[in-house]
């Protein structure tokens, strides 16, 4: 057999990855008989092809062969290597054997075990850092329970966050905090990222007072993944504690979740005493920079809610819709909410997902127009399509402005029936309704939240829109409406104190457009707040505070939106 040099080997198998594109039989079966002539030469040509990865058939094809020749252990062992390329290579490996996490972690426990000890301890520590990066760990488990027996404590800790995320055990976790080593104990609680269970809650929320910094920093940031906003406190405590070792982790974990709540606390770390929590709080402080540079890369979404207080209870409460331009509603977790009050974050909140509303029926109660396509509340009305969702009923109620209406306790002719059809919806929008069509103020809005009116389904809502001072009180009938689930919501151009009072005694809001060009946004805000969802809820930070800041966050989008105060 000859012996090919580094160089004469690298080149031939250069070459051929080259013509892959051109001839990839020919490729192959060239490759084929360099591997057969000499193994070891090809091994070292991998190696140097691996230094340039790529994307290419070429690439996958070597890897490929690496996989099914068992040379793909040697590679990822080669010193030569840096850890991107290791990475690159393993990744790779994974898409073309599924199996291939668990073949390096069965060669990595024979080696290891076996007498002969053919993986050295350094080797190891990279294939661990392999799988951590390439592996879920579900069929890696019987293998790297081998690895519990190793004396390396660098190597156990590994294993054990391995074992854990395959696992996803919490009761298995709590046994392996007996641990005498706190790297063992620190990464078995990493395992728990993501694992959102009761048992698991319960065992994180343990371990954030441990006396271990590194357990207690890998249990908040644990916490804070899976949503748990009772753990926002704990990172300022632990900020504030007199060991620097605590410190250093606590800006450590900030800078993992990427939550621009902490930017604050890790710029007054950057005064701290001791260079390594400077050092730290400066990493960290870039983190969430990156991250918030990257959520604003995507389209922002619509976040929009209503405010209610409870002065009694010194309870604050927001009721918040999240979806997207496209009409989809994300999903978000406590921990990436930030609620600000006069630019202060609210750190310490209950927070509460409920499902998605049920059917119900949506009316527009708008005034009669001549030219309804040039009206702003049409404009308005027809930009919430994106989120009629087809259980639900919308019904057009027009009414006449006042100077145009002899006041008759008669409901209108005729009126339009709630309907699912969106199309027919649009065409009512932009039709000039009848006279006939058009009820009085009051009796237009109460038309639209009688139960059974127009076979409505669910809680029926009422969108106002106003642009003229009522003199009117609002009928009884209507306070009652409001007791059964129904919301109106009223958007005025006009201050209106009649208005006003009747929205705050029915549960409803009045909401007043700055111009006319604002108009469509407050309709949309008040349909967007008939699909809320969360519920943030809280002591007031500020009394007085006019309006309350609102942001989410999360690795596939963002949205803002300042909410007023009523009242304010």
């Amino acid at each position: 057999m000859t012996v090919l040099s580094l160089q004469d080997s690298f080149s031939k198998l250069a070459g051929l990855m080259r013509g892959f594109e051109r001839d990839a039989a020919t490729s192959r079966r060239l490759i084929g008989e360099l591997l057969e002539a000499d193994p070891d030469a090809f091994r070292r040509a991998a190696v140097e092809a691996v230094k340039v990865p790529d994307d290419s058939r070429a690439f996958r094809y070597v890897i490929t062969v690496l996989v099914s020749s068992g040379l793909l252990m040697p590679v990822l062992c080669d010193p030569a290597l840096n850890r991107h390329q290791v990475l690159t290579a393993a990744r790779a490996a994974r898409v073309v054997d599924p199996l291939a996490d668990a073949t390096i972690a069965r060669c990595l426990a024979d080696g290891l075990i076996a007498s002969d000890r053919c993986v050295q301890p350094r080797h190891a520590a990279r294939l661990l850092e392999i799988l951590c990066e390439i592996s879920d760990g579900s069929r890696i488990v019987p293998s790297l329970m081998r690895l519990l027996r190793h004396p390396d404590p660098h190597l156990r800790s590994k294993a054990v966050k391995l074992i854990g995320r395959g696992n996803h055990s919490a009761k298995w976790v709590r046994n392996r905090l007996a641990e005498t080593d706190p790297r063992v104990r620190a990464n078995a609680i990493e395992s728990l990222w993501d694992v959102d269970t009761a048992e698991a809650r319960e065992l994180l929320q343990a371990c954030v007072h441990d006396g271990d910094n590194r357990v207690a920093g890998n249990a908040l940031v644990a916490l804070h993944r899976i949503g748990d906003c009772g753990a926002i406190p704990e990172f300022f405590r632990m900020a504030a504690l007199d060991s620097p070792r605590f410190r250093v982790t606590a800006a450590w974990a900030m800078g993992e979740t990427g939550d621009p709540r902490f930017t604050e606390i890790l710029a007054s770390l950057l005064r701290d005493a001791v260079p390594a929590v400077r050092k730290r709080a400066m990493s960290s402080l870039g983190q969430i920079k990156a991250s918030l540079t990257a959520s604003r890369q995507t389209s922002p979404w619509f976040v929009t809610g209503v405010v209610q207080d409870d002065p009694k209870r010194n309870r604050r409460r927001l009721k918040l819709a999240l979806v997207s331009e496209t009409g989809e509603f994300p999903v978000a977790l406590a921990t990436q909410f930030l609620v600000t009050e006069e630019g202060h974050p609210v750190n310490s909140y209950r927070f509460i997902e409920r499902p998605a509303p049920p059917a119900m029926s949506v009316s527009f109660v708008f005034p009669r127009s001549t030219s309804p396509s040039a009206e702003p509340w049409i404009r308005g009305a027809l930009s919430c399509r994106p989120w009629k969702r087809t259980s639900d009923l919308w019904s057009l109620q027009p009414y006449l402005p006042p100077g145009e209406w002899e006041h008759s306790d008669s409901p209108a002719e005729d009126p339009f029936r709630f309907t699912s059809n969106l199309q027919a919806m649009e065409a009512a929008l932009q039709e000039i309704p009848t006279r006939a069509r058009c009820a009085e103020f009051w009796n237009a809005v109460l038309q639209a939240v009688r139960p059974d009116s127009g076979g409505s389904r669910g809680d029926c809502h009422a969108i106002v829109f106003n642009s003229s001072t009522t003199s009117l009180e609002a009928p009884e009938e209507l306070l009652l409406a409001s007791l059964h689930g129904s919301r109106i919501q009223i958007v005025s151009t006009v201050p209106d104190p009649l208005l006003e009072a009747f929205c705050h005694r029915a549960g409803g809001l009045f909401r007043v457009a700055e111009s006319a060009e604002d108009v469509p946004r407050l309709i949309r805000t008040c349909y967007l707040s008939l699909l809320a969802r969360y519920e943030i809820a809280y002591a007031p930070l500020s009394p007085d505070c006019r309006a309350i800041g609102v942001r989410v966050q999360i690795p596939g989008g963002w949205g803002e939106t300042s909410i007023p105060v009523r009242g304010s």
